[in-house]
């Protein structure tokens, strides 16, 4: 299976960081674009900035728009690799990722399940732990007797209550999905999308996604200096959270159905 690391080609202190990982020898180094370089006229040639304002209701950042084009750039290398056949996974994961204790044996054996989904969010960002209780009361799934297990390791997989902006710290694609990316960019002839606009890529683009439950991958508390300001806000509206999580608990229960 193919991996790619997208990083900035300067954050080389970020990318020792996560080759000093297990299970990361395999990973092919992709120099993300660097906006910061580019000018306004060319910002503009590439990335669609009146449709992200209709889609998103606010102004577009260089950084987005770098995440986007960097991610778009990697599909367009899975599609090139002949290889990779169509229903085959790739691993996309950024310079800021913690993988999870034994990583490549439980990848392993999710990949050895019937999945027939074209993006699997092993990874999600903002989260501060594995299994943390922000992702079974904000994003759940089904209840657990109706999680897919994935062999006799502790993972499972589903649908959450509905798609969300997950990140895009490390995530699973399969090269038929990759292609749908590239054909609506052919046929549109525009890109105004975030990267983790999961809800959009299923909406527009029709593909199945579901999540890994505990998270394989999390941001690197590491490379989080505001982690502190991260938890705090998790904490911001708990209340809120609970109210709000007999509906979503639900809504998975009846999605997963």
């Amino acid at each position: 299976m193919r991996k790619f690391l997208i990083s900035l080609e300067k954050d080389i202190q970020r990318r020792k960081l996560f080759f000093s990982q297990p299970d990361t020898a395999d990973f092919d180094v992709f120099n993300a674009i660097n906006t910061m370089n580019l000018s306004p006229s060319e910002l503009e040639s590439r990335f669609d900035f009146n449709g992200f304002k209709q889609a998103y209701g606010r102004e577009v950042t260089k950084g987005e728009i770098g995440c986007t084009l960097s991610h778009l750039a990697v599909y367009q290398k899975i599609v090139d690799d002949e290889t990779v056949q169509a229903n085959d996974y790739a691993l996309v994961c950024e310079d800021d990722a913690l993988l999870a204790e034994n990583f490549q044996q439980n990848l392993t054996a999710l990949l050895t399940e019937s999945l027939t989904a074209d993006i699997i969010l092993v990874g999600q960002s903002k989260i501060p732990t594995f299994d943390d209780i922000e992702l079974k009361i904000n994003y759940p799934t089904t209840l657990r007797f109706l999680q897919k297990k994935i062999a006799t390791t502790g993972y499972r997989y589903a649908y959450p209550y509905k798609n969300y902006f997950a990140g895009t710290v490390a995530y699973l694609i399969t090269k038929s999905a990759c292609q749908k990316f590239l054909d609506y960019i052919e046929q549109q002839q525009k890109i105004f999308w975030l990267a983790d606009d999961f809800i959009w890529f299923e909406k527009q683009l029709g593909l199945d996604i579901v999540v890994i439950r505990p998270l394989m991958v999390i941001e690197n508390p590491k490379l989080a200096s505001n982690l502190a300001d991260l938890r705090a806000a998790l904490k911001h509206s708990w209340w809120q959270k609970w109210l709000k999580f007999p509906a979503k608990k639900l809504l998975a229960i009846k999605r997963n159905l």
